[in-house]
C-alpha cells in the first residue's frame, strides 16, 4: 500500500508516468457519468384539455362544491343571477376566501358573473376592492341587480 502511495505523489509531482490501466479505468469513469444536468424538463406538447366548470349556485350549500372545483385547479364562472341577493354575497365571501387561501386569481365579469382561476392560470386584470366592496355593501342600485 505505501508503494502505491508513493507512485501517486511521484505522478502528482510529475516524476512518474501513470499506468496504462488506471488511465483507462478514469477514461471509461468520466464517460459513463457525465456531469449533472441542472433545470428540469418540460414538455411543451400537452394534450390535456383545459376544462371550465360553470356554476349557477341556488343555495349557500353549493359554495364548498365550487371551491373544491378551484382546489383541483380548474377555473370556475359563477353565474349568480338566480341567487338571492344575500345567498350571492355570502358565496362571494366564502369562495373569495378560498381563493385567496390557494393563491387563485378572480375577476368580476358583469354585476352577477364572476370568473374564478387556479393560480397557474392567469387573468388579465383582478377584480378591485372597491368593487367588491360595493357589491358585498349593497351600495349598488337595485336596477343594477335585476334585469
Amino acid at each position: 500500500m505505501g508503494l502505491k502511495f508513493f507512485e501517486k505523489v511521484l505522478v502528482f509531482l510529475g516524476l512518474a508516468e501513470e499506468e496504462e490501466e488506471h488511465r483507462e479505468m478514469v477514461s471509461n469513469h468520466d464517460t459513463t457519468n457525465p456531469t449533472p444536468r441542472k433545470g428540469k424538463v418540460v414538455s411543451l406538447h400537452t394534450s390535456k384539455n383545459l376544462r371550465v366548470i360553470v356554476a349557477e349556485p341556488g343555495a349557500f350549500e353549493e359554495a364548498q362544491e365550487i371551491a373544491e372545483n378551484l382546489k383541483n385547479n380548474l377555473p370556475v364562472v359563477i353565474n349568480l343571477e338566480g341567487t338571492e341577493r344575500d345567498t350571492s354575497m355570502r358565496l362571494i365571501d366564502f369562495i373569495s376566501g378560498a381563493a385567496f387561501a390557494l393563491n387563485a386569481n378572480y375577476q368580476k365579469i358583469s354585476n352577477h358573473i364572476f370568473i374564478f382561476t387556479p393560480n397557474n392560470i392567469d387573468i388579465n386584470s383582478t377584480i378591485t376592492r372597491s368593487e367588491v366592496d360595493a357589491f358585498t355593501s349593497g351600495s349598488l342600485g337595485d336596477s343594477e341587480l335585476e334585469d
